[in-house]
């Protein structure tokens, strides 16, 4: 709902932005002259609304009000300045006589002062004590103090934490002494009337939970919502709390009927783009070729095994980003600034240019555009005994790119094997042709802040 309003916001503004620009232009603002600027405008304000979602400026964690957050506007205006010019200048040209030099630089002027403002108030106003929803969390353990920490340092969430009840007298960390604890169960209702608690999360435990249901039940009639750490987890980090996990959830969460529907719409998505995306590539293909082959000596095309879905052994095919015979010792993790890697490599990698010929392994039915990262049988046997429930995420075809990627993006060690595992698992969860569009089109922004080094 926050992200909803924060959308419809952002529209009001650009056409607000619209009418000042043209009655400032002409002196005066009449319906005429504004229906002249709406249709070309409209469809420029589309596309700066999608660099805006691409960028992240609609994720709550993102809603801040520091000077981080203002330079990303600053990036975010420049590049739509680039493309509203581009857009004028080539398509929308054929079909209007405007020329809006002075009107889009004035326009964007408006509008991020305008913006500003709004983004400062809609900050204030979620981060606001008055409208922020109490929350109790009842248990401790690592994944239960992951969310504590995410609500106390971002209070646009939504939530704050009020109350720590500690069953097993666990020992917190210094930081969350500044939040009331409380020990004993039987005192539940009390505790929730006194710090006006009106979200609890429940830590599952086997060892409290049958007297923690109890006391919930008998709280009934405070109409607070409840939630076990699981589902709250997932809601606020978009990933899944990997040591909460049981065998059970994967049985309730993942026979859904409507994954057998995504899967056809998502077959004919790859089928089409990897198709159209392979054509479009092959004006690539000499420049590449040429730029790998004068660096180094080898195969332009590197083919390595992966692991795809149900298990299932394929081959992989990527251009070579690395020197010949790079791994004569075994496998090994890639790791960040790898000596192995050429310098075409780094560019190549940086902007994915590298896995263009993965296209071929979509347009085979090996992989698709988003999904887990596919990896190599050697890491896959070493983390299936390290890692529970990491042979869960061959449950659906490996990706191009992912809800791991863009979230986590780089990963060189069995901790940052588990971290992607949390949030494969949420995106084989909640699997949508919507959430493969919206990883998508943060792949680009992911890959364009990689180029430029950031």
């Amino acid at each position: 709902m926050k992200k909803v309003i924060l959308l419809i916001g952002d529209i009001v503004l650009l056409y607000a932005s619209l009418a000042i620009t043209v009655w400032l232009r002409y002196g005066y603002l009449d319906g005429q002259i504004f229906v002249r600027h709406l249709i070309p405008f409209s469809i420029v304000f589309i596309i700066w609304l999608m660099i805006f979602f691409i960028n992240g400026l609609y994720e709550m964690k993102k809603v801040r009000n520091d000077f981080k957050f203002y330079g990303q506007l600053v990036q975010n205006l420049a590049i739509n300045a680039l493309l509203g010019f581009a857009l004028f200048y080539s398509i929308l040209g054929q079909f209007t006589t405007l020329r809006p030099q002075k009107v889009l630089i004035v326009l964007l002027i408006i509008f991020a002062i305008l913006f500003l403002l709004w983004r400062k108030i809609f900050y204030k106003i979620v981060s606001s004590a008055t409208l922020g929803t109490n929350l109790a969390i009842i248990g401790i353990n690592e994944e239960s103090l992951i969310l504590a920490q995410e609500i106390m340092t971002k209070p646009q969430l939504g939530y704050k934490l009020k109350l720590f009840i500690n069953p097993d007298q666990a020992r917190l960390p210094d930081k969350f002494l500044v939040v009331p604890m409380a020990r004993d169960i039987s005192e539940l209702k009390n505790n929730l009337l006194k710090h006006k608690i009106s979200t609890v999360v429940v830590l599952n435990n086997p060892k409290y939970g049958p007297e923690v249901a109890k006391h919930l039940f008998e709280s009934i009639d405070l109409k607070v919502q409840y939630f076990n750490l699981v589902s709250f987890y997932e809601k606020v980090l978009g990933k899944m709390p990997l040591n909460s996990l049981e065998r059970s959830w994967f049985l309730e969460n993942f026979n859904n009927k409507n994954f057998k529907w995504n899967k056809i719409v998502k077959k004919t998505i790859d089928l089409l783009f990897a198709g159209l995306f392979s054509l479009v590539s092959l004006v690539l293909l000499p420049f590449i070729a040429l730029s790998i082959k004068l660096e180094s000596k080898g195969p332009l095309i590197y083919s390595q095994e992966r692991v795809g879905l149900n298990g299932k052994i394929f081959t992989v095919y990527k251009f070579r980003s690395m020197v010949k015979n790079a791994e004569t010792n075994g496998a090994q993790w890639a790791k960040e600034n790898d000596a192995r890697v050429t310098r075409v490599g780094k560019f190549i990698r940086k902007t994915r240019i590298d896995e263009i010929p993965q296209f071929w392994n979509i347009l085979k039915g090996d992989m698709s555009f988003v999904g887990p990262r596919p990896e190599r049988p050697e890491f896959v046997s070493e983390l299936k005994e390290k890692i529970t429930f990491y042979d869960e995420r061959h449950l659906v075809k490996p990706g191009l790119s992912g809800w791991a990627q863009i979230n986590f993006p780089y990963g060189a060690s069995v901790e940052d094997a588990k971290e992607k595992l949390s949030y494969d698992l949420f995106y084989i969860k909640n699997q949508s042709v919507a959430l493969d569009i919206s990883t998508i089109l943060k792949t680009f922004n992911t890959v364009f802040n990689k180029s430029l080094g950031r």
